[in-house]
This record gives C-alpha cells, sequence and structure tokens, in this order.
C-alpha cells in the first residue's frame, strides 16, 4: 500500500498522491503555463512566457501571478529556472523531462475540452 494511502480508494485508486500535483495544476493559469513550452524543452524568457499566454487568453496575467506560478513550477521540478550573470539580467526557463511527461499527459484532457466545446 502507498503511503499515506487508506486501504480503500475511489474506484479503488488510492488518490492520496494526486493531490499534490492537482492543487499545482489546478492554479489559475498553471495549464496555460505548462502548455506553451515548446516540447523540446526550447527555454523561453520570461517575456516571451508572459507574451503568449496572454496571446491565447483574453485576460492577461500579471507578473506578480506568472512569477508565483513559475516560481511553484521550479518547485515542482516541472521547469528548470536558469540565471545568466549578465546585466541586464537574463533569465530562462525550460519543461525538465518530469514536466514534458506532465504536458504530454495534460494533451488527452485538452483534446477532451476541445471536442466538448464544439459540440452542439
Amino acid at each position: 500500500m502507498a503511503q499515506g494511502c487508506l486501504p480503500i480508494g475511489v474506484n479503488g485508486v488510492c488518490l492520496s498522491p494526486v493531490t499534490k500535483y492537482l492543487k499545482l495544476i489546478s492554479s489559475k493559469w498553471m495549464i496555460f503555463i505548462i502548455m506553451i513550452f515548446p516540447p523540446d524543452s526550447t527555454p523561453l524568457r520570461y517575456s516571451e512566457i508572459r507574451k503568449r499566454i496572454n496571446n491565447i487568453n483574453s485576460k492577461k496575467i500579471s507578473d506578480t501571478t506568472l512569477a508565483s506560478r513559475l516560481n511553484d513550477l521550479e518547485d515542482g521540478k516541472i521547469l528548470l529556472r536558469k540565471q545568466f550573470n549578465e546585466i541586464p539580467p537574463r533569465v530562462e526557463y525550460r519543461l525538465t523531462p518530469k514536466g514534458g511527461e506532465l504536458q504530454n499527459s495534460l494533451q488527452p484532457l485538452i483534446g477532451w475540452t476541445i471536442k466538448e466545446c464544439h459540440k452542439k
């Protein structure tokens, strides 16, 4: 039995380990942020991330929220942050292998939502 699981979960599946990542990805803007990264782990700078998010949504993400979400994703080992010692400072973010797996796992959910959106 997995640590923290009761003998009986939901439909026979222990959902205790899911809580951490569901909390992470269910935060506002989080799925958008994860999905805008190129699957080949090409790094993006902060301004490019903000621009890509704002281009796909009519509402704009605040700098405070974006910085917080990027920190959360870095803490969760979904993104890797690399800071260059330059003037002006340069910071790049890229998906980790774990982040790439998460992005791939979200694809079916996104496909389902698109299909539901276009139902008559």
